[in-house]
């Protein structure tokens, strides 16, 4: 009967021995696979555009990008899918979503929606607006032939990063915020040249006093003309050359405001400090300020938080807020070096340093009264230390922000200087 038994076990595997039944038969080869690590979504003709990216290969090969439209992403991607020959796209590792912002001010809600109900994609992946351009352009124009736009996107990533508090907003965090808040917001990148040139002053100048002699003769004035156009067709070859050997890159630009699911409003970079400490994730970053003789000097913020206490004027009748600051810093640089370590120096940069992150504070706080949004969830802090009053609220908390009284105090400190002479 052991014989038997066994005699029919060994029948049965033979079928997953020769392939038929194998729990491999749906193997690909890497090669056969377009894993996406970066997608961009456009608004495209009253459709949408779908923008996909692989990192490059490790074998040497360039990244892979391609892109698709259709009536909806769904069908964007499945029309993708019969345009990328014999390679199956592979979505579970996407790892950067990006939106045009034409799309992101006409509304983001179907797409969120699809990334939230996809069975491929995660809901945590970051969210970022292509500020001032499309998600195609990030996609498909960004980097060269060995590094594209998902290696680009990564460093970005590290740029929004706090090394306390490494989170970027995601898809979840813009629906959640949505959901809890009525806004959001969410990181905002910006496609430029990876490099600058020198704005060509002197050859203005040149060319100014060129037009101011014209009394030296017609003959002379139209020497100087055909010089002039010649020199003029030379420096355009000049930088039609440079601009196609300087590829885009995509940076940090800010912050996009998300309110009622669309784009309304950005948030300049310089106030990512603001954003940081009233979300409680403040990235070391520079500050520039100005020492006693009007000189800049350059801070390296690494520490801070912010405190929000809701004032009221009796139960349910918030009347302000008071925001109370701390932040840390360290000098990096001055054009006055013999005195940076002199007390009057370093407390005169404390106090610039203060009165810069207030000004800062202030100014994004009067957006967000401004627009009616709360994109900073300043309405969950609120709630978390008066529950009962703010249950009370005759106001949805959007609507009471123009009429809130604001007392910032910031509270700085230069922990080091950074001075080999100490």
């Amino acid at each position: 009967m052991k014989r038997f038994l066994s005699l029919l076990i060994i029948i049965c595997s033979l079928p997953a021995l020769n392939g038929c039944g194998s729990i491999y038969s749906n193997y690909r080869e890497i090669q056969q696979l377009m894993v996406v690590q970066t997608m961009g979504i456009d608004r495209e003709k009253g459709g949408v555009q779908v923008s996909m990216a692989a990192a490059a290969e490790a074998s040497g090969g360039g990244p892979r990008r391609m892109s698709a439209q259709g009536s909806t992403v769904t069908d964007a991607i499945d029309r993708a899918y019969k345009l990328s020959y014999e390679e199956e796209i592979f979505f579970s590792h996407v790892n950067h979503l990006l939106v045009g912002e034409a799309a992101a001010e006409e509304g983001l809600d179907a797409f969120l929606d699809y990334v939230s109900q996809s069975p491929t994609m995660r809901i945590d992946i970051p969210l970022y607006i292509v500020r001032g351009g499309t998600a195609n352009q990030a996609v498909m124009e960004v980097g060269d032939s060995s590094k594209g736009i998902s290696e680009v996107m990564q460093t970005v990533h590290e740029s929004f990063a706090s090394p306390s508090n490494s989170r970027v907003f995601t898809v979840a965090d813009t629906i959640n915020s949505l959901l809890r808040y009525g806004s959001a917001l969410v990181c905002a990148v910006e496609c430029v040249p990876s490099s600058e040139s020198i704005s060509p002053e002197k050859s203005e100048s040149a060319q100014q006093s060129d037009g101011q002699n014209t009394q030296e003769g017609e003959g002379q004035n139209a020497q100087q003309g055909e010089e002039q156009n010649a020199q003029e067709e030379e420096g355009q070859n000049a930088q039609d050359k440079t601009q196609g050997e300087n590829p885009l890159m995509a940076v940090p630009a800010g912050y996009a405001v998300i309110r009622d699911g669309k784009l309304c409003k950005f948030i300049e970079p310089e106030e990512a400090v603001a954003v940081g400490l009233l979300t409680g994730s403040l990235p070391i970053t520079a500050i520039t300020v100005t020492d006693r003789n009007g000189r800049n000097a350059s801070l390296e913020l690494n520490q801070g938080s912010a405190d929000i206490v809701p004032v009221w004027g009796g139960k349910g009748q918030l009347k302000g807020l008071n925001i109370q600051a701390q932040v840390s810093a360290s000098v990096l640089e001055t054009d006055n070096w013999q005195q940076g370590s002199s007390n009057e120096y370093i407390n005169h940069l404390t106090a610039q340093l203060e009165s810069a992150v207030s000004q800062r504070l202030s100014s994004l706080l009067r957006t967000s009264m401004k627009l009616k949004a709360d994109f900073l969830g300043l309405a969950g802090q609120v709630e978390r230390k008066s529950p009962e009053n703010y249950r009370l609220l005759s106001q949805h908390f959007s609507e009471l922000l123009p009429g809130l009284e604001l007392q910032i105090t910031v509270s700085g400190q230069l922990s080091h200087t950074n001075d080999m002479k100490e």
